[in-house]
C-alpha cells in the first residue's frame, strides 16, 4: 500500500513528538555535517515516523545547501511512497547538485508514475542528453511522441525545451537524426530539426527536411516561410521571393505569409510592391498597428508624404506607437519645410526609441528658424537620465556653435559637461579638437594627454595628438611614435594613415610618405588628404601626378580652403585655370 505524504502541512510539534518516540533516535543537533561520508543506523517505530524523519533530514540538508543529501533522502521516500511531489523534489535537488545519476533515477521514476506530465518528460530528456545517453533519449522521446500524439503543440514545446538547453549541438543533431530514422514523417521533428539546421547554417539539409515536411503537409503554416528564410540566409534571395509569391498564389488568404513577403520586399528596396502587399493585409486588419507603422515608413521611403501622414495619424487615433507616430509626423512636416508644424509634432514625443533623436531634431529646426541660442539652451535643458545621451546632446549643441565659429560658448558647453563627468573620453576629445580650432595648442595637448592617462590605448587620441604636434611644433619624432603606436594597435582608418604619411613627409621620408598617403586616399577621397598627397608628390618631383590629384579633388570640393591654399602655393597656374572654370 502506498503512503501519501503531505509533509508541508505537518506541524513541527508533531514531528518532534514522533522523533522523541524512538529510543535510539538521534537529535537534530546530532545530524552530522557530512551525511555522505558518515553513516549511522536509525531504528523507527513506524513507517510513518521513518518518512517524517527523512523528510526532516532532507529539509535540513536543503537549508544547509547539501543538495545531494536532500536528493538522496527525497528519492528514498519517493521510491517507497510514489509521492510525485517528493520525487520532483529529489529530481530538482539532484540537478542543483549536478548529480545526474540521482537525477536520472528520480526523473525516470517520475515519468513512470506520471507519463503525461510534460515537465517530467522535459527533465528526463535533459538528463539523458546531459549524460550523453543518446539511444536512451531516443527511446524516451519516442514514448513522448506517442504520449502527445494528439497534442503536437505540447509535443513541440517539450521537445524544444529539452533541445534548446543542451549546449552540445552536434549531439542534438545526432539525436534528431536517430529520431527521424524511427519517425521519418513526423512533422514536429522535421520542423524542429529544420530550425536547428538553419541555426547551424546547414542550409541544404534544412531545405531537404523542409521539402519532406511540405510533401506531407504542403500548406504547413510555419514550414513555408521557414523555407523562404533558409533560402534567404543561403544568399538565394530571388528564389526566396519567388517561393513566397508562389505560396501566396496557392494560399492567398494567409496573412502571416503575406506580411513576411512584404517585409522581404522592403528589405530589397522593392517599396512599391511591398506597399501593395501590406495594403492587401490592411484591408483585413485596418487597425493593425504593425501594418500601419510599416506602411508609414515605406511611404516616407517613397516620398509619399501624404499617404505616410494618413497611416501615422491612424496610429495616433488607435493609441498605438504614438511617440513614433508623432516623431514621423514631425519629420514629414520638416520635409515639407513646415517648421512650426514640425516642432508641434516633435514636442509631443515624450519617450521611446525616437526620444533622443527627436530632441536633436527640435534643436536643428530651431537653427533653421535662425534661433541658434534658443536651440543650444533647449539642448542644455532636455530632461534626460542617461549620461551618454546627455553627452550626445551637449556635443550637438557645441557643434552647432562651432559651425558658426562661436568657439567660446561651445567651449563653455564642454567645460560645463566635464564638470559633471570629468573624464568622459568623448567630451575630452571633442574639447581638444575645439582647442585646436581656437589655436590653443597647449590646451589641445593637455586635454589629449589627460585622455590618454585614462585610456592609454585610445588610438584616436594618439592620432589627434600626433597630428597636432606635426602641425604646430617640430616634435616630429614624438608625433611619429604616437601615430605608429596607433597603427600598431589596429588603427587603419584613412585619417590615421594620412597622419603617418604627413609626419613622414615632415621627417623627409618622401617615398614612405607617398605610400601611406596613397593608401589613405584610396580609402577616402578626402580633400585634405589630396592636398597632402599632392604636396608630397610635388616635392618629390612628381608635379604632373600632384596636379592630377589636386585637379580631381578641386572639382569635388571647390570650397575646401586647405586644398585651395596648397594648390595656390605650389601651382598658381593650375589654381587660376581651375577656379576660372568653376
Amino acid at each position: 500500500m502506498n503512503t501519501k505524504i503531505f509533509y508541508k502541512s505537518i506541524e513541527i510539534i508533531l514531528i518532534t513528538k514522533l522523533l522523541m518516540g524512538c529510543a535510539t533516535q538521534t537529535t537534530l543537533g546530532q545530524i552530522p555535517e557530512d551525511q555522505n561520508t558518515q553513516q549511522f543506523t536509525t531504528e523507527f517505530v513506524s513507517q510513518r515516523q521513518e518518512y517524517m524523519y527523512k523528510i526532516l533530514v532532507a529539509e535540513m540538508a536543503r537549508l544547509r545547501g547539501d543538495n545531494i543529501l536532500a536528493a538522496n533522502n527525497f528519492l528514498d521516500i519517493g521510491i517507497k511512497t510514489e509521492d510525485l511531489i517528493i520525487i520532483e523534489q529529489a529530481t530538482q535537488h539532484a540537478l542543483i547538485a549536478q548529480d545526474y545519476n540521482i537525477a536520472m533515477k528520480a526523473a525516470q521514476l517520475w515519468v513512470t508514475l506520471a507519463p503525461n506530465n510534460p515537465y517530467a518528460r522535459q527533465i528526463l530528456g535533459r538528463v539523458l542528453l546531459q549524460q550523453k545517453h543518446t539511444d536512451e533519449a531516443v527511446v524516451h522521446l519516442e514514448a513522448m511522441i506517442d504520449t502527445f500524439k494528439d497534442n503536437p503543440i505540447q509535443l513541440r514545446s517539450v521537445l524544444e525545451d529539452i533541445l534548446e538547453q543542451h549546449q552540445d549541438r552536434e549531439q542534438v543533431i545526432e539525436l534528431l537524426e536517430k529520431l527521424l530514422i524511427k519517425r521519418p514523417e513526423n512533422p514536429v521533428i522535421l520542423l524542429i530539426y529544420s530550425h536547428i539546421l538553419l541555426q547551424e547554417e546547414q542550409f541544404k539539409p534544412a531545405l531537404k527536411n523542409l521539402n519532406m515536411l511540405l510533401t506531407i503537409d504542403p500548406g504547413n503554416i510555419e514550414a513555408v516561410p521557414l523555407y523562404a528564410l533558409v533560402l534567404d540566409r543561403d544568399n538565394r534571395l530571388t528564389e526566396a521571393l519567388q517561393w513566397m509569391q508562389q505560396s501566396l498564389n496557392k494560399y492567398p488568404d494567409n496573412s502571416e505569409w503575406r506580411l513576411m513577403y512584404a517585409r522581404m520586399l522592403a528589405d530589397v528596396a522593392q517599396f512599391d510592391e511591398s506597399i501593395r502587399q501590406f495594403e492587401l493585409v490592411l484591408v483585413k486588419y485596418p487597425d493593425n498597428p504593425d501594418i500601419l507603422y510599416a506602411l508609414g515608413i515605406l511611404f516616407i521611403q517613397n516620398k509619399q508624404f501624404t499617404e505616410a501622414k494618413t497611416n501615422f495619424l491612424n496610429l495616433i487615433r488607435i493609441g498605438e506607437r504614438t511617440n513614433s507616430a508623432n516623431y514621423y509626423l514631425g519629420h514629414i512636416a520638416q520635409q515639407k519645410n513646415d517648421l512650426d508644424k514640425a516642432l508641434f509634432w516633435y514636442k509631443k514625443v515624450k519617450d521611446g526609441p525616437t526620444y533622443l533623436n527627436t530632441q536633436a531634431r527640435i534643436a536643428l529646426v530651431m537653427v533653421e528658424q535662425n534661433h541658434l541660442d534658443e536651440a543650444v539652451e533647449y539642448l542644455r535643458n532636455v530632461p534626460i537620465s542617461d549620461t551618454e545621451d546627455a553627452v550626445n546632446l551637449i556635443q550637438l549643441g557645441a557643434e552647432l556653435l562651432i559651425e558658426k565659429k562661436r568657439y567660446k560658448p561651445a567651449l563653455d558647453m564642454y567645460n560645463h559637461a566635464l564638470s559633471y563627468t570629468p573624464n568622459h573620453p568623448d567630451l575630452l576629445y571633442m574639447r581638444a579638437l575645439l582647442y585646436e580650432k581656437m589655436g590653443r595648442v597647449k590646451d589641445v595637448e593637455t586635454s589629449l594627454r589627460r585622455l590618454l592617462v585614462n585610456d592609454p590605448n585610445n588610438i584616436n587620441a594618439m592620432n589627434a595628438l600626433g597630428y597636432t604636434l606635426i602641425n604646430n611644433t617640430n616634435r616630429y619624432r614624438e608625433a611619429y611614435d604616437l601615430i605608429k603606436k596607433a597603427i600598431n594597435l589596429g588603427g587603419e582608418e584613412y585619417y590615421i594613415l594620412d597622419s603617418m604619411g604627413w609626419v613622414l613627409y615632415k621627417m623627409g621620408n618622401y617615398v614612405e610618405s607617398i605610400a601611406y598617403l596613397r593608401k589613405a586616399h584610396a580609402k577616402n577621397n578626402d580633400a585634405e588628404i589630396a592636398a597632402h598627397l599632392g604636396e608630397v608628390l610635388w616635392q618629390n618631383k612628381e608635379q604632373h601626378d600632384a596636379e592630377q590629384i589636386w585637379s580631381k579633388a578641386l572639382k569635388k570640393s571647390p570650397k575646401n580652403e586647405k586644398l585651395k591654399s596648397v594648390i595656390q602655393r605650389f601651382s598658381p597656374k593650375l589654381f587660376k585655370n581651375t577656379t576660372t572654370k568653376n
